[in-house]
């Protein structure tokens, strides 16, 4: 929301420019000179790093801004040199001879203009920086009058926080209601028609919170960029390594003006404040009918492995009831896994008819007899479910035992803080065992995965047989390193995700939140594009949907995962790409959804007749259009693997956004192709482990369109 008050200035940058409005170019037809410009202090001062005494200056290590003609193309002039006090610049860089109307800082590559607003944004999750502010989220513009000169201006607002905490806290959250319908950060709509930029954000087109993360250093301050507005219902949260939070309320109002700062007193957090992270957790199952084996008997226990672990079995086979037999006084036990949560519960499918006694939970497995200690026990009275709370335990790995026959059928095992809510088997997806090659050698694909684009590793060097620059990585979680978490291939030239592919289902959802933990994919042997200037760290699969585990979730920001997005207008809320993920969030089902998110780096032209054109930065390849490809069972609880569905009982399609500022763009029919047609404009080849996958349609009613 639009203020005037202004209690910190920043920068007035002054660059002479002879460029004047004379209508609208096509970037083709644009003439283009070399020009310097010089930047100088004008009573105030601006940029990214900011002092002791609240002034902020251009950065050492150079900068860039944009200017900016009347259809949004932006032309990146760069910083040349800096004054030893760092309250002047030098810039220099190609522009247009005319048609010029703003220059911008950060600098962006492109920015929706419509009736002389212009879409512009700031990030929702903002690095730490002590004493300071994230680099390139200072939001600020200057208009180019008849003078020729550049008046920089500030768009947005700071906060400022300070913790005063024994902990070691990673991320401080501020989230707030904006009395008039406004959005802390994201995207919103800047006039600067008059005095001063006039910023009118939108919830629809934005967040409402701003979160700072890094390493919070303790009795520091710390800055986050938000729109201006009058803010309440404010509720701040406060994360530490542990995944543990602290929250404090405010019911009174503040109010962040355009060109200031609003500095919170030192938040101080006791040890008794702070509310333990639930643990992930989630079920497992053991039936007779996968684990039975000749080798099964009495005081001869075997291991079996499934994708929840491992199992130790010492039983007697008894057949003619295709069930485990437990007898008291054998040395006779089911031993579960060990898993990463406490387990909670334990049921017992018994196929006994007139047994009499009782199931025996044991810390460890004993001899003949069981073993002393903390046990749990349930009264056995012949066939039926039997379901056993053993959180008493505090044990992640139990044994069941019998004080008389039983003949289970099957266990499953409750375990963690989420109780029954997560399944880390996805059905009905196939078990995600670890990648196992396909049986005809001449396949299309090397695992038998559903979501798997075609690729050729035969030999699992993690390269493209025919196309040595795709690399490949498949990486399964941490926590459960049987479950597959997603695949992807990488693009050495390119310095970007060509596609990642992972199965959606909410065996993946939990309470982890995000960590930000950026980094190398340490199963990709090529160098990686972490940060690029101008752009976004995108995720290609969403943090949010890998939130069953801290360990699963950091593994989503390995640069693999992540392109380089624009901010403005695409990668935020209210962004086309943003809406696009919420579509896909609507698609989840009992099912599974099967996912692939891609890239496109040659030109592309979408449906609305807008181009957008290769471009590289710093070596980094910037994709033109991002796509989804989109396959799951149309009413979604089939029960059924989708390799054994109709294509009748299937809907797939895929959707492609080119890479421009977009905002408050919802998908539409428009954006939809079939999935033959991405084949065609991308030479790859889609769910090729799903013949019956109706590639060949695309109907925008079966995807809520």
């Amino acid at each position: 929301m639009s203020t005037k008050t202004s209690i910190l200035s920043f920068l007035a940058l002054s660059i002479v420019l002879s460029c004047t409005a004379n209508g609208p170019e096509t970037a083709e037809t644009t003439q283009l000179i070399k020009r310097e410009f010089s930047a100088f202090l004008d009573n105030s001062i601006t940029r990214t790093s900011l002092t002791s005494e609240g002034k902020v200056l251009w950065d050492e290590s150079g900068e860039a801004v944009s200017i900016v003609d009347e259809s949004g193309n932006c032309y990146e002039i760069k910083q040349k040199s800096v004054s030893d006090d760092r309250k002047s610049a030098v810039f220099s860089g190609e522009v247009p001879e005319s048609g010029c109307l703003y220059a911008l800082y950060p600098v962006q590559p492109e920015v929706q203009i419509e009736n002389q607003l212009l879409t512009l944004s700031i990030p929702t999750v903002q690095d730490a920086v002590p004493g300071s502010f994230a680099t390139a989220t200072n939001l600020a513009i200057a208009r180019l009058d008849d003078s020729g000169q550049l008046r920089f201006k500030n768009v947005c607002g700071l906060v400022g926080f300070c913790v005063s905490s024994s902990a070691e806290i990673t991320s401080i959250r501020l989230k707030g209601t904006e009395t008039s319908g406004g959005a802390v950060t994201g995207s919103a709509l800047v006039d600067y028609t008059g005095d001063a930029p006039d910023c009118e954000s939108d919830i629809d087109l934005g967040s409402d919170y701003v979160e700072i993360e890094g390493t919070i250093q303790n009795q520091q301050r710390y800055y986050a960029l938000v729109f201006p507005g009058t803010y309440d219902n404010l509720e701040l949260t406060f994360t530490d390594s542990e995944g543990r939070t602290a929250t404090r309320t405010r019911s009174q109002a503040i109010t962040i003006a355009r060109n200031s700062v609003l500095n919170f007193k030192t938040f101080t957090i006791s040890g008794d404040e702070w509310t333990e992270a639930e643990e992930p957790g989630g079920t497992a199952t053991l039936t007779y009918a996968e684990a039975s084996s000749s080798e099964m008997g009495y005081n001869k226990p075997f291991q079996h492995e499934n994708s929840y672990g491992t199992w130790t079995i010492c039983a007697y086979k008894e057949t003619s009831k295709s069930a485990f037999q437990l007898n008291g006084g054998k040395v006779a036990y089911i031993g579960t896994p060990t898993f990463p949560g406490v387990i909670k519960s334990i049921k017992i499918q018994n196929k006994s008819t007139s047994t009499t006694g009782e199931f025996i939970i044991c810390k460890s497995s004993g001899d003949s007899n069981p073993p002393s200690g903390d046990n749990v026990t349930k009264a056995l009275a012949g066939s039926g479910e039997y379901v056993i709370d053993v959180s008493s335990l505090g044990a992640k790995q139990l044994f069941v035992r019998s004080s008389k026959v039983s003949h289970i059928t099957e266990l499953t095992v409750v375990w963690g803080g989420n109780g029954g809510s997560v399944d880390p088997d996805p059905d009905p997806d196939p078990d995600p065992e670890p990648p196992l090659p396909i049986p005809d050698p001449n396949g299309l694909a090397d695992y038998g995965w559903f979501e798997l684009p075609a690729q050729t590793d035969k030999n699992a060097d993690g390269i493209d047989d025919n196309v040595p620059d795709y690399y490949y990585s498949h990486t399964f979680r941490e926590d459960a390193p049987k479950i597959r978490n997603f695949s992807c291939c990488y693009s050495k030239g390119n310095m970007q995700p060509v596609w990642v592919a992972a199965p959606m289902h909410n065996c993946y959802k939990g309470s982890s939140g995000r960590n930000d933990s950026y980094k190398s994919d340490p199963n990709i042997k090529c160098q990686q594009a972490g940060k690029v200037d101008g752009y976004t760290r995108g995720h290609m699969l969403g943090s949010s949907d890998r939130t069953v585990s801290k360990p699963t979730n950091r593994q989503v920001f390995y640069y693999s995962n992540i392109g380089a997005q624009m901010s403005t207008g695409f990668n935020t809320g209210g962004g086309s790409w943003n809406n696009l993920e919420s579509l896909t969030d609507g698609q989840w089902c009992a099912d599974t959804l099967y996912q692939v998110i891609g890239c496109i780096f040659k030109s592309f032209t979408d449906r609305y007749g807008k181009t957008v054109s290769p471009r590289t930065v710093d070596g980094v390849h910037i994709p033109t259009a991002y796509y989804k490809v989109l396959l799951r069972t149309r009413n979604g609880k089939t029960g059924k693997r989708v390799d054994q569905c109709q294509a009748s009982e299937l809907k797939c399609a895929a959707f492609i956004l080119g890479h421009r500022a977009n905002a408050g763009h919802k998908p539409t029919a428009d954006d939809m192709y079939t999935v033959e047609e991405l084949e065609a404009l991308t030479g790859l080849t889609f769910f090729v482990n799903v013949p019956n996958a109706p590639k060949s349609v695309a109907v925008p009613s079966d995807w809520g369109l």
